[in-house]
């Protein structure tokens, strides 16, 4: 896999950015500059010029506002996946320096020090862009996300922030509904920010792409415990300082609330719960607010001797839902009276099922061994008990 993303002006071809990922070298100028004079030119004559394929890989054109142009080059990758890291490149760039800066751009140095941020979160993009759920962001199950959804609710109201969420190790554990009223591309830059930096102590001026590109939010990040932080949207009050020492205070007496639901990490679910012993992991999707819960059955054990590693079964759950469910969702979604309610694969090494639900999506991970016709009914109980806990947000 191969990867060149390329960033230029519209109007005069000037180089923003070039970057890449993977095994290939990085392109000369000339290349760039030529790639882009194709697109001109196809312009000119009244041909929107968007994708060519190559023998063994895409090229992608698209632009942005009437300012930027980007071009993606990728070896090994679904065109709908350069797309999404096009997408989110743009995104990005207008995260850092809001639409206005983007729309009228008038000294190219200047505004590639602006950038300067961008550069981070890009690359932290690249990184994750076989692996990643641009369209989600990772959510973990735990029973106390109840009990702590009400004591946010009750500080949302103390610092006046509608926007304000719980994350464990960096994973979504509850947020208030304002929180899951932003646009997915928001918030998924927002933990794009936090998995970028190497602090999760953060207080950023961020442009939000769909809800406010124009004015700059505060983007507020507080660390209760090791692994449990609090997470906010604000505006120019109250200082860092001040909200850092009335979170300390606020939730002093829920330590322990907010100590237990770490431990839910890094399972993902309660400890309650009991996978059956067939399950090799699961994928748990929930469409309307946009989140996803991923998991291993950890407590499976095996004398077989070829048994997935741990990282391969999520790798495998990331590709069923990538390359089937999600792949035939997008194709029937138009359709009328048309449900993709059930699909599954099957191989020499293991099997896997998914079932549509509602809003919920589960994809669920099997040995080889388990009958075919078993999967739909362990699949069902296995979504039943995941998300029968009221005390879980989900």
């Amino acid at each position: 896999m191969s990867i060149h993303l390329m960033c230029l002006t519209s109007d005069g071809g000037v180089p923003i950015y070039s970057k890449k990922k993977g095994d290939c070298e990085t392109l000369p100028f000339s290349t760039i500059a030529s790639l882009n004079g194709v697109h001109m030119f196809c312009k000119s004559q009244g041909v929107d010029l968007s994708i060519t394929h190559l023998e063994e890989g895409m090229i992608i054109w698209k632009e942005y506002d009437g300012t930027l142009m980007m071009i993606g080059i990728a070896k090994g990758l679904s065109e709908k996946i350069l797309r999404n890291l096009m997408d989110f490149a743009y995104y990005s760039m207008v995260f850092c320096v809001g639409i206005s800066a983007i729309k009228k751009i008038k000294n190219i140095d200047r505004f590639k020090r602006e950038l300067k941020n961008c550069y981070t979160l890009i690359d932290q993009l690249m990184e994750v862009v076989e692996s990643d759920f641009f369209r989600y962001n990772e959510a973990v199950l735990c029973p106390e996300s109840m009990a702590m959804l009400v004591k946010l609710n009750e500080f949302s109201v103390q610092i006046g922030s509608p926007f304000c969420s719980i994350l464990v190790r960096q994973k979504v554990a509850c947020g208030t509904e304002g929180w899951w009223d932003l646009d997915i591309v928001d918030r998924k830059l927002l933990m794009v920010l936090l998995n970028a930096s190497s602090t999760i102590q953060q207080d950023v001026p961020v442009f939000l792409p769909k809800k406010s590109p124009g004015i700059a939010y505060r983007f507020i990040s507080i660390p209760i415990t090791q692994g449990v932080s609090i997470c906010a949207l604000c505006g120019a009050e109250p200082p860092y300082d001040k909200l850092q020492t009335m979170s300390q205070q606020f939730w002093m007496n829920e330590i322990d609330l907010l100590i237990t639901a770490e431990q839910n990490y890094p399972k993902n679910y309660p400890a309650t719960v009991e996978l059956d012993s067939s399950i090799l992991g699961f994928l748990l999707v929930n469409r309307e607010q946009s989140k996803y819960v991923i998991s291993r059955n950890v407590h499976l054990t095996s004398t077989g001797k070829r048994t997935l590693s741990g990282n391969h079964r999520l790798d495998v759950l990331r590709t069923f839902f990538h390359q089937s469910v999600e792949a035939m969702d997008d194709l029937f979604r138009d359709a009328d009276k048309v449900a993709n309610l059930e699909q599954y694969w099957c191989s020499d090494y293991h099997k896997c099922y998914a079932l549509l639900e509602g809003q919920n999506i589960l994809c669920v991970l099997y040995t080889s061994a388990i009958p075919t016709h078993i999967m739909r009914f362990i699949t069902q109980k296995t979504l039943n008990t995941l998300i029968a806990d009221k005390d879980v947000c989900w």
